[in-house]
């Protein structure tokens, strides 16, 4: 007889088993899943939290490379110095670039470069002083403006007291509180341009110089053509500082041209989000930069200036471009040569209405600042304007005309004045058609004391269907003295 084995049970069981397994591990796996959800839907809104932080801060470089090598310090961002600004919403700065390859000379200006930045109108204004502009310092002492950091340094051994001292003269040439200044040689640009690899330069006219400086106080030949182009640092440095056969003028606008593509260029690199360009921009920076901006504030200002677009962006800069006698002037004429007998025979320059008497009549340059920083779009826009005069003085239209050429203002040079003194108006007027009253009336309204009526169409007056803007000399006429 076989003896009866019950059957075991524990087969059964252990599929009982294995299926609760495996809903627990389902319930895991869900509960991990979810977890890691939360998890790093927790990590978005902090570092959403950390970047906008951040980014209603005023920046600093510091802190941004602390940033870039994931060490952040909120606390230390919190702590900025605000960014200076007028009341009408403008900070200035003073840009100087010292020259140093001159033996005894290591301290020149190479170029003064008077910046603001127009906060409330979202546009940049830089304008050139020239460097042989003859000036006189607070102690009365007079010298060429680009002689003033190697004569004050010699005197107190001292940048600080040089800025306060070319600082006040600028202030006095524009009319506008400096707000912080900014020097550095051209070692710096070299290094920059090196970290950017190239600059790109629309290049307006092309140069020839046979007489750019060589090794060992020799020439070399310079040339660049006009078209759009690549330069590296050492082309761009030949650009910058050319100036045999052309002129100081010239180079300055070329300088300011440089000063826009380099900001062009860190723009398309995006070199904020690298931490290694950023390090050598920080180092090019900190070894060749003499300045009163903390890292904080010129970082802040560049987020600022690099979201304003490149049109928003105006060069202008001071120069002897035509004569009195001449009814053809060139651009801004708002200097003069001085008589060199007057000044030991050196090649100086002199506001219009100054003289070796009289060295601080800044008028024409204070008005022209005013213009240039407030309404810089009325030269974008170029309108022809002519000038009725109905006084008995018949030689006021033709003066006025002259005048506000100077200032680069478009008035005709024939057929745009004209004498109607039988009909004489009381109050003088500037008429124009248009929708938005332009810039150029408004720049105009701060040169001539009188009303501006928009009117249904142009011309007014005159036969010229090209005319945009009349201006009608009453007998109340006033004007700035320009």
């Amino acid at each position: 007889m076989f003896k009866k084995i019950k059957q075991p049970k524990f087969k059964k069981q252990k599929i009982i088993n294995l299926k609760k397994s495996n809903k627990k591990k389902s319930k895991l796996n869900i509960i991990s899943k979810i977890s890691w959800i939360i998890a790093a839907f927790l990590v978005l809104i902090i570092w959403y939290w950390i970047v906008k932080q951040i980014w209603n801060l005023e920046f600093s470089l510091d802190g941004l490379l602390n940033i870039a090598w994931f060490d952040i310090n909120i606390e230390e961002l919190k702590t900025q110095t605000p960014i200076k600004k007028s009341p009408e919403w403008k900070t200035n700065i003073i840009i100087l670039w010292r020259d140093v390859d001159q033996d005894d000379f290591i301290w020149l200006t190479d170029s003064i470069i008077f910046a603001s930045i127009n906060f409330d109108k979202d546009h940049v204004t830089m304008l050139s002083i020239p460097r042989d502009m003859y000036v006189e310092f607070s102690d009365w002492n007079s010298w060429k403006i680009n002689e003033a950091f190697y004569r004050g340094y010699k005197r107190w051994k001292s940048i600080e007291s040089w800025i306060k001292e070319i600082s006040y003269v600028v202030e006095r040439i524009t009319w506008e509180e400096i707000n912080y200044y900014v020097t550095l040689d051209f070692n710096w640009f070299i290094e920059i341009i090196d970290i950017l690899w190239w600059i790109e330069i629309d290049v307006p006219h092309a140069i020839v110089d046979n007489y750019y400086p060589g090794p060992n106080y020799s020439y070399q030949t310079f040339r660049i053509s006009a078209w759009l182009q690549n330069l590296d640092w050492e082309t761009a440095l030949k650009y910058a500082r050319s100036r045999k056969t052309t002129s100081d003028f010239d180079r300055s606008m070329r300088q300011q041209l440089i000063i826009k593509a380099v900001r062009d260029k860190v723009i398309s690199l995006d070199l904020l989000t690298s931490p290694i360009k950023i390090k050598a921009m920080y180092d090019a920076i900190s070894k060749n930069v003499n300045t009163n901006l903390e890292f904080s504030q010129l970082l802040s200002l560049w987020m600022y200036v690099k979201n304003i677009p490149r049109d928003n962006i105006y060069s202008f800069n001071l120069n002897n471009s035509c004569f009195e006698n001449n009814e053809s002037c060139s651009i801004w004429w708002i200097m003069y040569d001085g008589i060199r007998s007057d000044f030991n025979w050196m090649s100086v320059l002199l506001p219009y209405w100054a003289n070796k008497f009289n060295l601080s009549n800044y008028n024409n340059t204070q008005i022209f600042t005013n213009i240039i920083l407030n309404h810089p779009k009325a030269f974008d826009e170029n309108l022809q304007i002519h000038i009725l005069n109905s006084t008995n003085v018949p030689w006021l239209a033709w003066n006025l005309a002259l005048r506000l050429k100077r200032f680069w203002f478009n008035v005709p040079s024939n057929n745009a004045t004209w004498n109607i003194r039988w009909n004489t108006y009381s109050n003088s007027k500037i008429y124009y058609s248009s929708d938005v009253k332009p810039e150029t009336v408004k720049a105009l309204e701060l040169i001539i004391f009188g009303w501006s009526e928009n009117i249904e169409s142009m011309p007014k007056y005159s036969n010229n269907p090209n005319n945009k803007i009349e201006i009608v000399i009453g007998s109340d006429f006033k004007i700035l003295n320009l």
